[in-house]
């Protein structure tokens, strides 16, 4: 995982931090200067999640103090955590799952529907929007219980 996934995310990420940011002229309006902005921001929210859920669940696994069989108990543990009876860690995990829905499907609308119709962008938001709502649904449940049947 960490070969196949961090390492190429790690590369692209920064590649695009490396990559000097669109002038404004090459972008048409204020809300595709805007979301260029979001998108910047929500890839350092992502690159920042990817390293803090490295350390605390894939590094001690790696290094061998985590068992295999023990990580899923253990993100379940940290998730349910509250401080100050706030859920900090299962928010932090619900935003890294939102800033890479976002970053994704930008990336996704940018490969994919160039030249293609409305509706296929809008069928990539979907699918982003979707990923989204999976992602915040396994945090939630595994930060307090199973919420559907």
């Amino acid at each position: 995982v960490l070969t196949l996934i961090w390492l190429p995310f790690l590369l692209f990420a920064a590649r695009e931090f490396g990559r000097p940011r669109p002038l404004e002229a090459e972008l048409a309006g204020d809300r595709e200067r805007a979301s260029a902005a979001l998108e910047r921001v929500a890839l350092a929210v992502v690159c920042a999640f990817a390293l803090w859920h490295t350390a605390q669940i894939a590094w001690p696994l790696v290094r061998g103090p985590i068992a295999a069989e023990d990580v899923r108990p253990e993100l379940i543990a940290l998730l349910s955590s509250t401080r100050f009876g706030v859920p900090l860690t299962a928010a932090g995990y619900v935003c890294g799952v939102a800033a890479a829905s976002f970053v994704g499907t930008r990336l996704a609308v940018r490969a994919l529907a160039r030249g293609k119709s409305r509706a296929f962008s809008r069928g990539l938001v979907a699918l982003g929007v979707l990923a989204y709502l999976f992602g915040s649904y396994a945090v939630i449940r595994d930060a307090s219980g199973v919420i559907l049947p």
